[in-house]
């Protein structure tokens, strides 16, 4: 199905839209992924969003909220939940 430019530039400025990529130093995390995600039958976006939505949950983090919160209690959490040994 061939979607007209119009129509697509109208469809991409109502999604939300985020990128990830592994550097050459992160070569190892990026090759674990890929592993997993072939093991598991699971897209990279399915996963991440998963681990996203996981990760808000868990810090209580919701739009409602979006402008109090506190930035350094988030990122000790973050320091805390990084257990990629």
């Amino acid at each position: 199905m061939a979607y007209s430019k119009k129509a697509q530039s109208t469809y991409d400025k109502k999604i939300v839209q985020f990128k990830t990529k592994y550097s050459l130093s992160e070569l190892q995390d990026g090759e674990r992924v890929k592993a997993y995600l072939e093991q598991t039958g699971q897209s990279a976006n399915s996963y991440i969003k998963q681990l996203i939505k996981a990760d808000l949950d868990a810090k209580g983090f919701n739009v409602n909220n979006a402008t109090t919160i506190d930035m350094k209690s988030l990122e000790s959490n973050n320091d805390a939940d990084n257990t990629w040994n």
